[in-house]
């Protein structure tokens, strides 16, 4: 809050003040008082008028500059008028007062909304492992029953199985870090975890597969590092414009392990590169194949965000694509207290 600010929202005042003390004059000098009482009672009066605006200014400006560095500093801004001082002027003490049954309002919606999204997102972890049960079954009774027929129905419901994963692991995104399990793993353990989950739809792509290096350990969450390089197989295969080739290898930084998962699929054209982790954006490769959801690559940034692993894209179209994923050490990662 600056002076001209303070003396602009005061200006009514100020013009009715100058105007009583013009009229205070007047009548003195109507009732012939000597000029010097009028010119020491006039300084009198503007001095107590302007120490008193300037000492209002000084502890309002002082509030409320606190208030903000304050706000500022908090990660929870909802709290501010929880530990927010008290001031010492009316109008501060009501607006506080409001503010501070705002903020409860808002907690408390806060609070339904967050006990709503954990039932919900129990619900839906229930759902997905109760409905895996007739999956399996359906696909025990395909594996006795084998044809032409029930080999498709076997695709079908392959697919369906990883949809239903990709449900469970979009509602865990929301508050990942709870679900981490860290443990001793090594890439080639992770790749192979995602290759036996993708077999058939590499294989039926015609895929050859090439790991160099992958033998490095390090410590991540198996299931969820697992799911991620499957969903980028995922596109892999969906995105190929030949026999499918897929070269997996590693590199060891300092502070970090790297895979790095390159295919020589259609790639991604430039334009579309910087949004291929935005939620539904399909570019013009989605146009092309209408299967594609925008799903796949946001929730693999949203679950390596929560993992605190790097993941980077590098593509040219008609060339394929190379996705990086960055792993902490183990440094790292205790750092971040997972």
């Amino acid at each position: 809050m600056s002076l001209r600010d303070y003396l602009t929202d005061h200006a009514v005042s100020l013009a009715l003040f100058l105007l009583a003390l013009l009229a205070v004059c007047a009548l003195l000098w109507l009732i012939e008082t000597p000029g010097v009482f009028i010119a020491f009672a006039s300084a009198l009066l503007l001095a107590a008028g302007c120490a008193s605006l300037l000492w209002d200014y000084a502890r309002r400006r002082g509030y409320y500059r606190r208030l903000l560095e304050l706000l500022d500093r908090l990660d929870q801004k909802a709290l501010l008028s929880e530990v927010a001082p008290r001031p010492h002027f009316l109008d501060g003490q009501i607006l506080l007062e409001i503010l501070r049954r705002t903020d409860r309002h808002v907690n408390d919606r806060l609070s339904d909304m967050q006990r709503e999204g954990r039932e919900y997102r129990e619900y839906l972890d229930t759902w997905v492992h109760e409905i895996k049960t007739p999956i399996a079954s359906a696909r025990l009774m395909v594996e006795n029953d084998q044809s032409a027929v029930t080999l498709r129905i076997d695709d079908e419901l392959a697919a369906v199985e990883r949809l239903v994963e990709q449900v469970l692991y979009y509602a865990r995104s929301t508050a990942a870090e709870k679900d981490f399990r860290v443990e001793k793993t090594t890439l080639h353990a992770l790749v192979s975890a995602a290759l036996r989950a993708y077999s058939k739809p590499v294989i039926q792509a015609g895929g050859r597969v090439h790991m160099e290096g992958l033998d490095v350990a390090l410590s991540a969450d198996v299931k969820l590092s697992a799911f991620v390089i499957g969903q980028i197989l995922s596109n892999a295969v969906k995105y190929r414009r030949e026999a499918l080739m897929l070269r997996f290898s590693a590199h060891q930084e300092k502070n970090a392990v790297l895979l790095r998962i390159e295919d020589n699929g259609i790639g991604i054209p430039a334009a579309d590169l910087s949004r291929v982790f935005d939620k539904g954006f399909t570019g013009e490769n989605g146009r092309r194949f209408p299967k594609s959801t925008g799903i796949g690559l946001y929730l693999c940034k949203r679950l390596c965000d929560g993992m605190h692993v790097g993941i980077r894209i590098e593509s040219a179209q008609g060339r394929g694509t190379a996705v990086t994923l960055r792993f902490p050490s183990d440094s790292h990662i205790r750092g971040t207290g997972l």
